[in-house]
């Protein structure tokens, strides 16, 4: 199965791999005291976090589309369950598509959304009426 590889630089593997099991709800595969790596099957995911000593600013936003409101409710639940502190974006026009959403931030502020899709403008629409989200 292929999966998309994300690595990340982080400030303190520590602080980001409770982030990332929180929010991922799955333990690392593996954990150094430099480096960690979250090996997922659903969605197919290889994410790296290497600790540096200067992280550069975050880049725009990470997201995990899921395939229904449930589980876009399911991952909002657990977020809020660790203390995550999930932004609800609901009803959101992103990226030419309505969506339902929450954003939380790691804590080097990296930005992750989960999100369903509820539908998908196969027309140019008026996008000024987009919250943002595809800018970051």
């Amino acid at each position: 199965m292929a999966k998309t590889h994300i690595a990340l630089d982080v400030s303190h593997v520590d602080q980001a791999v409770r982030f990332y099991q929180a929010f991922l709800g799955v333990a690392p595969f593996r954990v150094f005291p430099d480096y960690a790596q979250f090996l997922l099957e659903e969605p197919a995911l290889n994410l790296a976090l290497t600790e540096r000593s200067q992280v550069p600013n975050p880049a725009g936003h990470f997201g995990i589309e899921v395939p229904d409101l449930p589980m876009v409710d399911r991952a909002m639940n657990r977020a809020w369950e660790y203390g995550l502190n999930p932004e609800t974006d609901a009803d959101s026009l992103c990226c030419h598509a309505l969506q339902e959403k929450f954003w939380v931030r790691d804590p080097d502020g990296h930005r992750w959304e989960v999100f369903w899709v509820r539908e998908r403008f196969m027309k140019e629409h008026n996008s000024a009426h987009d919250s943002g989200c595809c800018a970051g």
